[in-house]
């Protein structure tokens, strides 16, 4: 079960065109020990949708290091307590393993790893993946991933739901998740 932070990430993603896989498990990539990501998502070129699914919809947060055109993957790590710790978050065993399930090529992985290990964004010919970190905390932006903080995610999606407010409240039962449907319903009756 995802938490609430967990969960907010999960919709911001969906809500940017990408589809999302939660607790995402990398089996024995570390000291013979299985572990988990918190979401893996994928995002194909020229994503729409009639509502909520159109280029101004994106956030410019995110859309400013990416292009609609892009084949986009995202490594997400969400942190809610007060000590996030992300010395090990995007090891490169996680990365391979990562880039394989989304389903990269051996030479992209490669190339990605050999050119831009250390950045946020790997790339390969209009593909790229993104190391990203969702905190409820500030958290010192390195170069090797890049952050959002929660609340950053939740305006996101508070401005989706108010820009789609008919739409969203009349629907938000059919959303299997009853975060976004009391956000939704907070909404309408605001």
């Amino acid at each position: 079960m995802k938490n609430y932070g967990e969960e907010l990430a999960y919709w911001y993603l969906r809500l940017n065109g990408f589809f999302v896989l939660d607790n995402f498990v990398y089996h024995q990539t570390q000291y013979n020990r299985n572990g988990d990501a918190d979401l893996l998502a994928i995002r194909l070129p020229h994503v729409k949708e009639p509502v909520g699914g159109n280029m101004v919809d994106w956030d410019d947060g995110l859309f400013r290091y990416v292009k609609d055109y892009d084949v986009l993957g995202v490594l997400c790590e969400v942190k809610t307590g007060t000590r996030a710790n992300l010395t090990r978050v995007f090891e490169k065993q996680k990365i391979i393993y990562s880039l394989n399930r989304i389903g990269f090529s051996k030479f992209e992985v490669t190339e990605m790893l050999y050119q831009n290990d250390s950045n946020f964004m790997l790339q390969c010919d209009g593909k790229r993946f993104l190391k990203l970190v969702i905190s409820e905390h500030e958290v010192q932006r390195e170069e090797n991933f890049l952050a959002f903080s929660l609340k950053h995610i939740e305006d996101f999606i508070y401005n989706r739901i108010n820009t789609y407010a008919r739409q969203k409240y009349t629907a938000r039962h059919f959303f299997p998740s009853s975060l976004m449907q009391y956000m939704m319903y907070r909404n309408g009756k605001g």
